[in-house]
């Protein structure tokens, strides 16, 4: 979380269960997250549910969602997980407009259109921009009145910043120890204005979905998130663009929410 926003003891006692519980149960597997197979997802989405954090999340405030979110996409949490928490629920849920991700560990699925379970939903697979997701369009479906779809767009704005501030607090670390010509590549001017400006830029954005609901700010967060991930790599050099760290699976889930929650895709 890149500005310090006060936090209540509630929140707080809920980060700290989700961050060691992950320690423990998901970050060991570090830039290894892509392959973990459904038996291991399921078993982490029920431990995360066993603390109780769906059931808070359900009840939660705006900032409150939006904080957590954030701590989602930091996590890198796998897809099912992530959309769930977007969607504030308590079961396996998907979420998306045209494109839903995950409807094979779903068992309900979250759109414009209301709420629905997968079982009553027709759809196709499609080729996902991440590989460790798989995504399905949607074709039709028996939908159920769903409150407020804004808060998906909300807490998908929320993940992908929380996406965007990991890969830049590894580039500013990288930056501190990587030394060029005698001296921390950070130094550098060329290095020091991209990070600033990627972190103003972020910080901007987090301003907008925390008082904005409309969808614009979540178009406006895929691209400053995009922007800083795409200037994390290039920051790293040669060993950002390999699968020795995990900063392109970062990349890759940003671009995978943009593309499940896109309005304008057709």
């Amino acid at each position: 979380m890149l500005l310090h926003v006060e936090e209540d003891e509630d929140i707080k006692l809920i980060v700290d269960s989700l961050k060691e519980l992950l320690d423990r149960e998901w970050n060991i597997l570090g830039s290894k997250k892509h392959e973990a197979n459904s038996e291991k997802i399921l078993d982490l989405f029920y431990k995360l549910k066993d603390i109780g954090v769906f059931e808070f999340l359900g009840n939660s405030s705006i900032l409150q969602s939006v904080l957590i979110n954030e701590f989602v996409g930091e996590n890198l949490l796998p897809g099912i997980i992530a959309t769930t928490f977007m969607a504030r629920e308590d079961v396996p849920t998907s979420v998306g407009i045209n494109y839903a991700l995950e409807l094979d560990k779903a068992e309900y699925v979250v759109t414009p259109k209301g709420i629905a379970k997968v079982s009553e939903v027709e759809y196709d697979e499609i080729k996902s921009p991440d590989p460790s997701v798989r995504v399905y369009k949607i074709l039709s479906g028996k939908w159920s009145p769903y409150d407020n779809f804004n808060f998906v767009f909300l807490n998908a704005s929320a993940q992908m910043l929380g996406h965007a501030t990991y890969c830049l607090n590894k580039a500013i670390e990288y930056a501190k120890t990587r030394i060029a010509f005698g001296k921390p590549i950070g130094s550098y001017q060329a290095i020091k204005h991209k990070l600033v400006d990627d972190a103003i830029g972020l910080e901007l954005a987090r301003s907008r979905y925390l008082i904005d609901t409309d969808p614009f700010s979540f178009e406006y967060s895929f691209k400053k998130s995009f922007r800083a991930i795409l200037d994390s790599i290039q920051v790293h050099g040669g060993i950002g663009f390999t699968t020795d760290i995990d900063l392109h699976l970062h990349l890759k889930r940003v671009v995978l929410i943009n593309k499940i929650l896109t309005p304008f895709v057709s």
